[in-house]
């Protein structure tokens, strides 16, 4: 059946156009390689494969076809992927429908979905819901955007969508499922009540729930649908059918926390914004936007709990290698309230008065740990006696201390956390800068110890990684020669990425001076001392710096080329592992990484002597 449906798409589309939507192809040999948009990466180990209109990312070891492509990258159910190829590429309808069981239970429910939304969209138009029209304007959103965004108003009679559903025989096991109602003594009733209401799209473009602002202060002012089979707050974001074209053009996104703000931002020249789904910011969140974008601009309330889930949103987004900005409102708590008092200028002058991540980071942390009001901040300069306070007030709160501890952890790579803390040390005006790091790694082990003891050792390096203690000898080759040329490393991600680190035992090492290399910054034998203080690599460092052997470019390569054997025979073996449950897509990846590796192997001599290096 899988096959029926890629003949149907090769007839009408390339599948490279369709890879090349999500990330930069470049061509190599019968090969199409870029940055993976599955996951972060600065190097290039995603890999098409035309002759199977297959994936393969050497980084997080995902592949299959285009289909299995779109539902990893949007998060969609096969019906999902359907719907957006047609949406977005203006591809014929399909040969046929998904017949499984849970095909068939979505289709109800998003065609349900889509009865209500169209309901509640004429009933904007009615008599009744002169109220709701006369609301939209005063918010400043006019008659021709209502059905741009899909606005919509629910009536005050609570049976209003019920007796909807029931003339159009919509079955009782959809209205129970599709979120829309309650049940109160055997009687089914509108959830939406005397509200403005917003269709939540998926990435496909489909309606998978609904949400109502309350015209009056009403408890609660929002309120959505709950989840159901086909909507997940955590994994969806309000505004996707109008914004993700605009992040997808322009590489970033803008974050807020209210439907309103969303709509109004992107009236006035922000389409590319989206607005949370009442909970926190999360790592499937932060997943699609890694797919979509590069920059974040994080535009929270400025009340208690907006700053709050902007310092949780921190978090996600430093973790997901993002660095973000923050916007401050003023002349309002949101954005929403910023138009309506000063305009879309005022707007224009938070975006260009943003602060980045640390800045943000230390924001919050002088407001609650010293003493430094909302107001205050933009007043302080660090040359002042006002911040040289504030900043010791942080330093000497355990509290403080610790929470930006816990921030750093988030920060992927040992040398991204060592950067950061000293871009944070120099702002906070520390001396020597690198304390802050070391008193860090102090707080690290200690952390680590204490979960030890509590739930016994926790493995958290990577899964090929070999056993021992001593590095092979094409690993001594490799980073004798990165530390004395950092331009090799071109040379050494050349097939794989940043994948190829990882198989090594010196993994940390080579992650530290493969982001100093990528920052531009200069690693010498004396910082990586100073950095890896603990066994082993403080170790291995000592060792090579006591090793007198010869050491030229040809060695070098030939090393490299070991590693790259020792990562493809690893990799084969677990795919041919997983070939074993008979997956399609996996057979493919085991053929196509085959060659590669009987083209190195052969390169090397190694064919000949059947031994691993490793």
């Amino acid at each position: 059946m899988a096959s029926t449906w890629l003949t149907w798409l090769c007839e009408h589309i390339d599948p490279i156009e369709v890879f090349s939507a999500y990330t930069k192809l470049r061509r190599v040999g019968r090969r199409w390689v870029g940055l993976c948009p599955l996951h972060p990466e600065r190097t290039p180990s995603f890999y098409v494969f035309p002759e199977t209109n297959s994936f393969f990312c050497f980084g997080c070891h995902r592949g299959g076809d285009v289909f299995r492509f779109l539902q990893t990258a949007e998060n969609l159910d096969f019906p999902g992927v359907l719907r957006l190829l047609q949406e977005r590429w203006k591809l014929p309808p399909p040969p046929g429908e998904p017949t499984t069981d849970r095909d068939r239970q979505v289709a109800a429910l998003i065609q349900a979905l889509d009865r209500a939304h169209r309901f509640y969209r004429q009933a904007l138009h009615t008599e009744a819901a002169a109220e709701a029209r006369a609301y939209l304007e005063g918010r400043g959103v006019p008659e021709t955007a209502w059905e741009a965004y899909g606005l919509g108003y629910a009536p005050p009679d609570g049976q209003a969508l019920y007796d909807h559903f029931r003339q159009a025989d919509v079955p009782t096991w959809v209205i129970a499922q599709c979120g829309l109602f309650i049940e109160r003594d055997g009687r089914w009733f509108d959830l939406l009540r005397n509200r403005i209401v917003f269709p939540i799209h998926d990435p496909a473009g489909r309606v998978v729930a609904l949400a109502g602002r309350a015209l009056e202060e009403g408890v609660p002012k929002y309120l959505n649908s709950p989840e159901t089979p086909v909507f997940r707050k955590s994994q969806t974001l309000f505004g996707l059918r109008w914004a993700a074209p605009a992040v997808r053009q322009r590489r970033a996104v803008v974050l807020v926390e209210g439907y309103f703000d969303a709509v109004l931002m992107a009236l006035h020249g922000w389409p590319h914004t989206v607005a949370l789904m009442g909970t926190a910011l999360t790592a499937d969140h932060v997943r699609w936007i890694q797919r979509h974008a590069d920059r974040v601009w994080v535009g929270f309330d400025a009340d208690e709990s907006g700053q709050k889930a902007a310092w949780e949103a921190l978090h996600e987004l430093v973790g997901g290698g993002f660095a973000p900005s923050f916007l401050r409102w003023t002349g309002g708590k949101d954005p929403a309230e910023v138009l309506g008092r000063a305009g879309p200028p005022a707007l224009e002058r938070a975006f260009v008065e943003a602060m980045d991540g640390w800045d943000f980071a230390l924001f919050y942390l002088m407001t609650r740990h010293a003493g430094v009001s909302p107001d205050e901040w933009p007043t302080l300069r660090r040359d002042d006696a006002r911040w040289e306070r504030s900043a010791a007030a942080v330093i000497q709160d355990r509290q403080a201390l610790q929470a930006l501890f816990q921030l750093l952890a988030r920060v992927p790579h040992q040398s991204g956390r060592y950067y950061a803390a000293l871009q944070i040390a120099r702002r906070l005006g520390l001396e020597p800068p690198a304390q802050l790091y070391a008193d860090f790694l102090r707080w690290l082990h200690r952390k680590s110890s204490r979960e030890s003891r509590v739930s016994g050792p926790s493995w958290t390096s990577p899964t090929w990684t070999p056993e021992g203690t001593s590095l092979p000898f094409y690993e001594k080759g490799i980073l004798r020669g990165l530390v004395e040329r950092p331009d090799l490393f071109e040379r050494l991600m050349a097939r794989v990425g940043e994948a190829i680190l990882e198989v090594a035992r010196s993994h940390r090492l080579l992650r530290f001076l493969y982001d100093a290399w990528y920052a531009g910054r200069t690693v010498d034998w004396p910082l990586l001392l100073e950095v890896f203080s603990e066994p082993p690599e403080n170790l291995w460092v000592h060792d090579l710096l006591r090793d007198e052997t010869p050491w030229d470019e040809r060695v070098f390569t030939e090393a490299v080329e070991l590693l790259h054997i020792v990562y493809f025979r690893r990799l084969r073996n677990e795919l041919a592992r997983r070939r074993e449950r008979l997956d399609p897509d996996v057979a493919r990846q085991v053929y196509e990484l085959t060659r590669e590796l009987m083209d190195l192997e052969r390169a090397s001599g190694l064919h000949r002597l059947g031994s691993s290096p490793s």
